[in-house]
């Protein structure tokens, strides 16, 4: 927490001698924090000679310390995990901030799991955790340094490379329930960790158990976590990925967060993934926007746009499994920057996928839909900060003209064809309206596509077209032939894909169900024998 001294802006580098001659070239800079790599904590003289290379070129400025992410054997650092590798980096790392003059030491509250090992996880051991937490704090405050905890992004891109989740870390009330058990603990906040977090909860909420991102607005993270904040590391950020962008060039209006975080934490860090880690173009130019921003009158924070909660129930709980983890670099490299429409876009399904798409950022998602309540719905429950990506599209699908229309003006590169209608009674009483919109459309959801050059349309199936015993699966089971017939006649892709029970889906069972329960009404089991799939 700041003690009322002027806050101090820094730079960051290894301490490596290439890297700390390039960040102190070019200005008066008035610190610098110091990213610890595993190498330098293999033994004792690997630490002299990080120890060394900073002291022989930091005399006079403000200097804190980072602890690495990973040990020297290549195990990833691990709160909940304090084995001999973990108490030897952790007192190297202390002993480190203390010999160059740190006040304070900053570990991440994470525990790095793959895709697999998070989701079969169950609950972190949290005996373990305060064990390797208080470990850290003591080690610490024997060589009078500040022990600081740090908030994590949703999805790690360690510096070894792969993808890894850790189901702690990335929420505010992580690094605060942390501290209530170990209070010797301060905070680091990063803008960008925290920017990403709440990206994920919008998009993708079960994953991490927080199915409403309001309360994870940044300015959030620092009001909750700034009175006990001694470091802030600020970076821009884009989407589900874009960590540690240069200031200015994500999404986030970081001038009032800075300027409100240098009235909580003494030292701001301009934290920027360089290109190339040997030069530092941007974190400079960050340095100076921290410094512009400082000087900066109070603002009136602008009030949060409130939106109506999402339903939160956790059907997680009730399979006993997590969501699938997505693949999100490859999801990134389809989607990204591309555009997309996506009929049937104002359902459930449809708006649960746009609302997942948009967190890659795709150039923009066209939402088709014909039921007027059902588009607006869609609209007023979106994102403020995401919405610019939608435009809504009044349209049927049963009326040719104008989807041709509609798609020639999106020029879109995918098409998701949700629109349908899908219950299996009605279908043997109106199979005329089934007919209309499940083929009749289809088949013009088709040709509009390839009349507009559209390179992907994947189109939303049933598991009752397997077989085709009722009116309803007839009409997917001969929607699927018309996609092939139309991917060889177009020469694109397309794509059928079969949905079975969806979860949360509007007019499913799982929905029945769940209002039942919540009402004490009995279940309306069809068959106490039927097994279902979901």
């Amino acid at each position: 927490m700041s003690t009322g001294s002027k806050v101090i802006p820094l730079l960051k580098s290894a301490p490596e001698p290439d890297q700390l001659a390039d960040r102190l070239d070019g200005g008066d800079w008035k610190g610098i924090e110091i990213a610890l790599m595993p190498q330098h904590l293999a033994d004792d003289g690997a630490l002299a000679r990080a120890v060394e290379a900073t002291r022989d070129v930091v005399a006079g400025m403000i200097v804190t310390a980072e602890a690495p992410v990973a040990w020297p054997s290549g195990a990833f650092v691990r709160v909940d995990r304090l084995d001999d590798e973990a108490r030897a980096g952790i007192e190297r790392s202390a002993e480190f901030a203390a010999r160059v003059g740190s006040p304070v030491l900053t570990i991440h509250l994470f525990v790095p799991l793959s895709p697999e090992e998070f989701r079969s996880s169950g609950a972190v051991n949290a005996a373990a955790v305060e064990e390797f937490l208080g470990f850290y704090a003591d080690a610490c405050l024997r060589r009078g340094v500040a022990p600081l905890i740090e908030n994590v992004p949703p999805v790690l891109r360690m510096r070894t490379g792969g993808v890894f989740l850790s189901p702690l870390g990335g929420h505010w009330r992580d690094l605060v329930e942390w501290r209530e058990r170990v209070p010797e603990l301060g905070f680091t906040i990063d803008t960008s960790h925290a920017a990403l977090f709440r990206s994920f909860a919008t998009v993708y909420p079960g994953l991490f158990a927080h199915p409403w991102d309001e309360e994870l607005e940044l300015s959030r993270y620092v009001e909750e976590l700034g009175p006990h904040a001694e470091v802030a590391h600020v970076s821009d950020a884009h989407g589900l990925l874009g960590e540690g962008l240069p200031y200015g060039s994500g999404e986030l209006e970081l001038d009032p967060v800075v300027r409100r975080l240098g009235e909580l934490a003494p030292f701001i860090v301009a934290e920027i993934n360089e290109p190339d880690p040997a030069r530092s173009v941007e974190m400079k130019r960050a340095y100076t926007a921290i410094e512009r921003a400082l000087a900066l009158p109070p603002t009136e924070p602008k009030p949060v746009r409130r939106r109506v909660p999402a339903d939160s129930f956790d059907w997680q709980q009730v399979l006993e499994r997590r969501d699938p983890v997505p693949s999100v670099l490859e999801l990134q490299e389809r989607f990204g920057g591309r555009r997309l429409l996506l009929t049937g876009g104002g359902g459930s399904i449809g708006g649960a996928l746009a609302t997942f798409l948009g967190g890659f950022r795709p150039e923009r998602i066209t939402v088709v839909d014909g039921h007027e309540s059902s588009l607006i719905a869609d609209r007023r429950s979106r994102d403020p900060q995401t919405l610019d990506l939608f435009q809504h599209v009044l349209c049927d699908i049963r009326e040719p003209g104008r989807l041709e229309q509609e798609l020639a003006a999106a020029k879109p590169d995918i098409v998701f064809h949700l629109a349908a209608y899908k219950h299996v009674d009605w279908a043997e009483v109106f199979p005329e309206e089934f007919v209309d919109t499940n083929l009749h459309g289809s088949w013009n959801v088709l040709r509009a596509a390839e009349t507009a050059g559209v390179e992907t349309v994947v189109v939303a199936s049933t598991d009752k077209a397997a077989l085709a015993q009722s009116f309803y699966g007839r009409t997917k089971r001969f929607m699927e032939q018309l996609t092939a017939f139309a991917a060889r006649q177009a020469g694109g892709r397309r794509t059928a894909v079969r949905l079975v029970n969806v979860l949360g889906s509007a007019g499913a069972a799982s929905e029945i169900f769940l209002q039942q329960a919540r009402t004490g009404v009995p279940l309306t089991v069809t068959d106490t024998g039927m097994v279902r799939y979901w």
